[in-house]
């Protein structure tokens, strides 16, 4: 019986012991809006990521080519979120008020899209042609205690 408290006890310690860490996973956009992408787990080199997204951060910084308009720019992306008011970020360069040729920026700071991170797969989707500069995606986010598997290091393929 003792035994058991003492076994009880030793649990509880460790459980108080792991606790979350505020951690920054960002997504980089690739350099040309011309490409869809689907991601296996939301995270980044700890591996996959599980935990409550508390703020989301975009940066789009476009430039069309040749004679490519501004307003056919598009982007989606799927957050992989549960309970948070929002779950898709869509924007078009219509409805960002974007009109012709030249360089565009958008960025947003909200709490829209803060909830419990699902499993599983999520994607995203640039279109319209043109170049996107140092433009990202940026969750920061309430960690769960990194899997063991991943803690010497994660590579991803």
């Amino acid at each position: 019986m003792l035994l058991r408290f003492a076994l009880a006890g030793s649990l509880a310690l460790a459980a108080s012991a792991a606790h979350a860490e505020i951690i920054t996973v960002r997504y980089n956009f690739p350099q040309h809006a011309s490409l869809a992408l689907t991601y296996g787990y939301f995270g980044g080199d700890r591996g996959p990521t599980t935990g409550t997204i508390l703020s989301t951060t975009l940066m789009v910084n476009y430039t069309t080519t040749g004679d490519q308009n501004a307003a056919d720019f598009y982007l989606t992306w799927d957050v992989p979120v549960t309970g948070a008011p929002q779950e898709h970020i869509g924007l078009t360069g219509t409805d960002l008020g974007w009109t012709g040729l030249g360089t565009f920026q958008y960025t947003f700071t909200n709490d829209q899209y803060n909830g419990t991170i699902r499993e599983g797969r999520f994607g995203a989707e640039f279109n319209g042609g043109g170049d996107l500069t140092d433009s990202y995606i940026e969750f920061t986010v309430d960690a769960d205690p990194i899997d063991p598997i991943y803690a010497d290091s994660f590579e991803g393929l």
